[in-house]
């Protein structure tokens, strides 16, 4: 019975790959294309990248308007070649059929009449953005690593009330998700309309509800289980246990790398596999409850697949290869040091009260290259630190710092300190760390940047400041007007020539990061920063990712850890490596 349940799964396996081997290729032409294209209409606008910073821009202009649309339509083809023909490649598995794998992409693009419509446009958001971020359902590949960045996450988190809210949402959306988990299925399978198909999908769970949770829930805990299972045996074990055996450091450093690559590969096929095998799993219930429990998988007759055995030898051959390229030049791929540097964030991230003078002391003394600082503009136009709209947080008064004098702030205590003035942090940083200034809230003008540099030159600190900021415009400013100074973009999001973007340094939140855009920028005579790194695991894999320095609040642990790095064995460094990537597969 067993066997007979695995079947269909067993026999779809060639015909998913050789779809997914497909899609990728088609999907990476298109991106292609769309990348040449948006650069074009970019340039027209007098642009280089559209950025968190310069979103005016995407509703302002045609320019704009047009890449609005081509990105709305990029995601519904992802999910006309991952999911429509997906669904209706199983559909033909299910029912017997040899299916034309071409023929399935052709006509999941052709579905794609289905989704221009309220409805279609509703299916499309919650599958590219709205399932990933709650962690249910399929989605598409393009969007499959979405998540909301940490730094909001951590809000969430601090303040009940958020946290409660997004829980309900979670749950609402959650709610929808299950109850319309054949909408695409029955508008494919039985060439229902999206309204029709909404209805049935609805009717099915609501008969079946008991049935479907059972099934869904035992295949996702069985398919996690299974990949954790073979991940394990076939890489992490063994190359666990092989790093603690004697024998030559050269054949050991081959094995550790080799299992390692192997457990990587494994588990990126295992995810790869994970929503065409989960959609397997829906078309076969939504046979099994449109039929009412009267439908049976046709087997097709058995046959050797060569696509499987073909992908098992590539897979093999690639894993011995790169064992090797990274046991010989181990030096390279794995250094012992990182020249990666970490600043502190707010000044002294949480090793000290933030945004103050003892913040700059205490991340000089863990080792920080630098420290972030926000200053904002008061009433009678002095500078001075706060992140913060206001200073309710901080120091318990709800006014913001341009509803209030100097000599007000100064009456002020950040647990224990005193909120310093821009001239304050200056002086505590000189010859100590770089400081980098944000030029923050609803001050920061073309002033503020005149002020701010004004201040500084008289402090004789231009080499050690960097000018920051999220606004694009004021950064293009300050670059345009003073070139003698250093500044920093900082971005959520960058679409385009991110490499391009007129400043010194480009400071990226950490989903945005890739080793194609660090080469990039790199390449371009910029450094790269990525922000907020806070957690062990992300200082793990960012101090070795390329980039010339982090931001984070870790400032302790961060330095921990890049010292900890020193005094590991060549087998350890290849280790550490192979595993972090292997826990950050997303980037």
């Amino acid at each position: 019975m067993k066997k007979r349940r695995l079947l269909p799964y067993r026999q779809a396996i060639p015909a998913i790959l050789a779809l997914q081997i497909i899609a990728y290729v088609v999907l990476q032409l298109w991106m292609l294309g769309l990348s040449v294209l948006s650069r074009l209409l970019m340039k027209s606008g007098g642009r280089v990248a559209v950025t968190s910073g310069d979103l005016k821009f995407l509703f302002t202009s045609w320019q704009g308007i047009v890449l609005i649309v081509l990105a709305v339509l990029t995601l519904m083809i992802y999910i006309s070649i991952d999911i429509n023909a997906t669904i209706i490649l199983t559909g033909r598995l299910l029912n017997g059929e040899k299916p034309n794998v071409f023929g399935c992409i052709k006509e999941g693009v052709l579905s794609l009449k289905k989704m221009f419509g309220p409805r279609g446009l509703l299916v499309v958001l919650y599958l590219s953005l709205l399932s990933p971020i709650i962690g249910f359902g399929v989605s598409i590949s393009l969007t499959s690593n979405f998540y909301i960045p940490k730094f909001i996450t951590s809000v969430i988190y601090n303040n009940p009330v958020y946290l409660i809210g997004v829980i309900v949402v979670v749950l609402a959306l959650l709610i929808v998700g299950v109850f319309f988990s054949f909408i695409l299925h029955g508008a494919l399978l039985d060439k229902m309309t999206l309204k029709e198909s909404a209805k049935t999908s609805i009717g099915l769970f609501r008969k079946n509800w008991k049935n479907y949770l059972f099934e869904v829930i035992r295949y996702v805990l069985i398919y996690t289980i299974a990949a954790s299972v073979i991940v394990i045996l076939l890489g992490y074990l063994p190359a666990n246990i092989i790093s603690f055996v004697s024998m030559p450091q050269s054949v050991q450093i081959w094995l550790v790398a080799f299992f390692l690559m192997m457990g990587s590969g494994l588990l990126m096929l295992f995810v790869q596999l994970f929503t065409p095998m989960c959609l397997l799993k829906l078309s076969c219930l939504y046979y099994k409850y449109q039929s009412g429990g009267e439908w049976a998988y046709q087997p097709r007759p058995k046959r050797k697949s060569p696509l499987v055995i073909v992908f098992a030898v590539v897979f093999a051959a690639i894993t011995v290869l790169l064992a090797f390229v990274f046991s010989s030049y181990y030096d390279v791929f794995f250094p012992s040091e990182t020249s990666t540097v970490y600043i502190a964030h707010r000044a002294g991230g949480s090793d000290a009260p933030e945004n103050t003078v003892a913040g700059i002391e205490k991340a000089y003394d863990l080792g920080a290259e630098g420290c972030e600082i926000d200053i904002q503009r008061t009433s009678d136009g002095y500078y001075v630190v706060n992140h913060d709209t206001t200073f309710a947080r901080v120091a318990g008064v709800d006014k913001k710092p341009s509803e209030m004098t100097l000599e007000e702030v100064k009456e002020l205590k950040v647990d224990g300190e005193p909120v310093p003035t821009l001239e304050d942090m200056l002086e505590a940083s000189r010859d100590k760390v770089t400081l980098f200034v944000e030029l923050k809230g609803e001050t920061a003008d073309e002033q503020m940047a005149d002020d701010a540099i004004r201040i500084i030159k008289e402090m004789n600190m231009a080499d050690q400041t960097v000018l920051i900021s999220l606004k694009y415009d004021l950064i293009n400013y300050i670059e345009s007007n003073y070139p003698e100074m250093q500044t920093g973009y900082l971005a959520f999001a960058s679409f385009g020539d991110t490499a391009s973007l007129n400043c010194d340094y480009i400071a990226l939140e950490e989903e945005s990061v890739s080793t194609s855009l660090t080469d990039e920028i790199h390449n371009n005579g910029k450094k790269l920063l990525v922000w907020t790194i806070n957690d062990e695991e992300d200082l793990n894999y960012f101090l070795f990712c390329g980039a010339d320095g982090i931001i984070t609040d870790s400032v302790s642990q961060a330095k921990q850890i890049k010292e900890s790095m020193k005094d590991r064995s060549p087998v350890e460094r290849v280790f550490n490596y192979l595993v972090d990537q292997l826990t950050n597969a997303r980037k």
